[in-house]
């Protein structure tokens, strides 16, 4: 009984040494061009939270170890440029709520968030490539810091398996994944009915 408690306590070990000791680190790096659309006649202030600045994701697959995906520095790249080419002009702002008449010179906040990051490698899906998701909450304020848009937004990537080492697969799958995301914003952003009657107000000067 006793070397089945040992034996049972020294596989646990080797199991959790090998999860540790294979680590794959993937640093998400690259070009992401940015959508061309019409821009949305506003200027805008943009909060982003220190972490979605600095995202960092970690899980634990027992076949394949530990992964540590870092996307953070270049999802925030991305959406500089992306809300750069969104609106007539952007400006960073502080977390809200905001003091009373501070965003009156703006015409309203946005703020991003990251809900959920997830992963397949081809041990997990059967298949020859690596995936890649990211949800996105994207909030819509107006001057008077009320919110008056709350949207979900998903991007997807995948990369071929064959053609890349697993760190250099999944972090062309998550570049893919940030742009596709992105994509989804500037196109579908302007068709939000509530972003349609927060631009009425605008331009009729009724926005609080």
């Amino acid at each position: 009984m006793n070397y089945m408690k040992y034996r049972t306590a020294v596989l646990t070990l080797m199991i959790v040494y090998q999860l540790v000791a294979c680590t794959t680190n993937v640093k998400v790096v690259g070009t992401l061009p940015t959508p061309l659309v019409a821009r949305i006649p506003a200027n805008i202030g943009v909060h982003f939270s220190d972490e979605f600045q600095t995202y960092k994701y970690k899980e634990v697959i027992r076949d394949s170890g530990t992964w540590k995906i870092d996307l953070g520095v270049q999802n925030l790249s991305f959406f500089r440029n992306l809300l750069s080419n969104m609106f007539s002009s952007i400006e960073e702002v502080a977390e809200p709520p905001f003091p009373i008449g501070q965003m009156q010179h703006l015409d309203g906040v946005l703020v991003p968030s990251i809900v959920k990051y997830g992963f397949l490698t081809p041990s997990i899906s059967g298949l020859n490539f690596y995936s890649a998701s990211i949800q996105y909450q994207i909030l819509l304020y107006n001057r008077g810091g009320e919110v008056i848009g709350d949207w979900n937004i998903v991007g997807y990537g995948k990369s071929e398996g064959g053609l890349f080492g697993a760190d250099d697969a999944l972090g062309e799958a998550t570049m893919l994944a940030i742009r596709d995301g992105g994509a989804r914003i500037a196109i579908e952003m302007a068709e939000q009915p509530q972003v349609i009657a927060w631009l009425d107000k605008l331009n009729s000067g009724m926005d609080d």
